[in-house]
């Protein structure tokens, strides 16, 4: 989207803000735009506003990377091994299945909440990884089956020299999808844990102390930080796969 487009959809989102909020002239139940541009501009003087989003921002970066590498062993382990993949697939469909408030709830019973983030984040974005992954890798095999047949390789090097580069842009598509749901599901389970510093946790807070211009800020500090977390990562993601 271009920057004149944007200019405009953020003008028509200001002005029906405004009107709405003048119309029902209520800060608890609408604030208006510039009592939310006050409370960010309390928040900037605040040095807990950028450890939150420095913590959520680690939380969100910590989670994609360790979901991806992980569905990759495992992607390759299901395509080598198709036992291995038919036992995994009931696995991936549970996974799918449960809601994911639910197993930030058992986790709570058994591990700590900072601990319980991480564990809801794999748990949320390592199927799409997987499932990304390996449907890709499933193509190359298929593509590929002839030449392996005729020119016989080891599977190290099939790995280096074939699968690693044709499997980039399925990576590289992957990571940027799950970075913005990543930072959806961090901030909802910080929201439910309680944890003492995050984007989450400081929503909660305000949420509890009925204050919606704080929630609203904190959700602007949220879009803010999703759009250059996806700018520099498609930077990185040129420069690596480029």
């Amino acid at each position: 989207m271009k920057i004149r487009q944007w200019l405009i959809l953020l003008s028509g989102i200001l002005i029906v803000w405004t009107l709405a909020s003048l119309g029902i002239d209520n800060s608890i139940i609408l604030p208006t735009p510039y009592e939310v541009l006050t409370q960010m501009t309390e928040q900037m003087q605040d040095i807990k506003l950028y450890e939150s989003l420095a913590m959520t921002f680690f939380r969100v970066l910590f989670s994609v990377l360790i979901s991806s590498v992980i569905a990759f062993f495992l992607a390759f382990l299901s395509n080598r091994f198709k036992t291995f993949a038919q036992y995994f697939e009931p696995i991936l469909l549970f996974l799918r299945s449960i809601p994911n408030v639910t197993f930030v709830i058992l986790l709570l019973f058994w591990v700590s909440r900072e601990i319980s983030i991480y564990i809801v984040s794999f748990l949320l974005l390592f199927p799409i990884f997987y499932q990304n992954l390996f449907e890709a890798i499933q193509d190359i095999s298929q593509s590929w089956k002839d030449i392996f047949q005729i020119y016989p390789q080891s599977w190290f090097k099939k790995i280096q020299m074939v699968y690693l580069p044709l499997l980039r842009p399925a990576m590289a598509s992957s990571w940027i999808t799950c970075s913005s749901l990543g930072f959806k599901v961090v901030v909802m389970a910080e929201i439910m844990t309680s944890v003492s510093l995050g984007i989450g946790a400081n929503m909660q807070y305000d949420r509890l102390n009925v204050n919606l211009a704080g929630v609203m800020a904190w959700t602007i500090w949220l879009l803010i930080c999703v759009c250059i977390f996806n700018k520099l990562l498609k930077k990185v993601l040129e420069r690596l796969f480029g």
